[in-house]
């Protein structure tokens, strides 16, 4: 799916922080892998979740935040034959010029409060190449790890949240 082959019917005045909290909705809800089924992500971010016709376990959806920036959220299967257990939540520069993420900055302190509060444990951790944050939130059978970057600069300090991968255990 590219960035324009699913931008029909979607919802009116999306940012990335509302994005942000339709994740985290997510996450604060997920009670299995049926939860991250194309219906069930349809159900818990409201989002036009699409599906590819010539594989079930290949479903989505992303759209422009501004001119530069556009979001995506996708299923992740562990190998082609299985069903998705994941979600890619991501911000992406369509320019890949490493563009300034200020006008869709998810700090991640959004992140942090809401799911602290509802009893997931976390840890801050840093790359094997010692470049990028990132954290790593778990509860039972969730868990959801962060990725940062700078935000003019994707080598400054890592403030802003530019992906989040959302799994269920089975």
């Amino acid at each position: 799916m590219t960035a324009s082959s699913t931008t029909l019917d979607q919802p009116t005045g999306l940012t990335a922080q509302s994005l942000a909290e339709r994740v985290i909705a997510l996450i604060l809800n997920l009670q299995g892998i049926e939860d991250l089924t194309a219906d069930g992500l349809r159900r818990a971010t409201g989002l036009p979740i699409q599906v590819n016709p010539d594989d079930p376990n290949d479903y989505g959806v992303n759209g422009p935040l501004t001119g530069t920036w556009y979001y995506g959220l996708r299923s992740m299967s562990p190998d082609a034959s299985d069903r998705p257990n994941r979600v890619l939540f991501q911000l992406s520069d369509q320019s890949d010029s490493g563009a300034d993420m200020s006008p869709v900055c998810v700090r991640i302190e959004q992140f942090q409060q809401p799911l602290a509060a509802a009893g997931f444990s976390a840890r801050k951790l840093r790359n094997r190449l010692d470049t990028q944050d990132y954290w790593e939130f778990t509860r039972d059978k969730v868990g959801v790890t962060v990725y940062l970057r700078g935000k003019r600069d994707p080598s400054d300090a890592q403030s802003c949240v530019s992906m989040a991968i959302v799994e269920t255990y089975v």
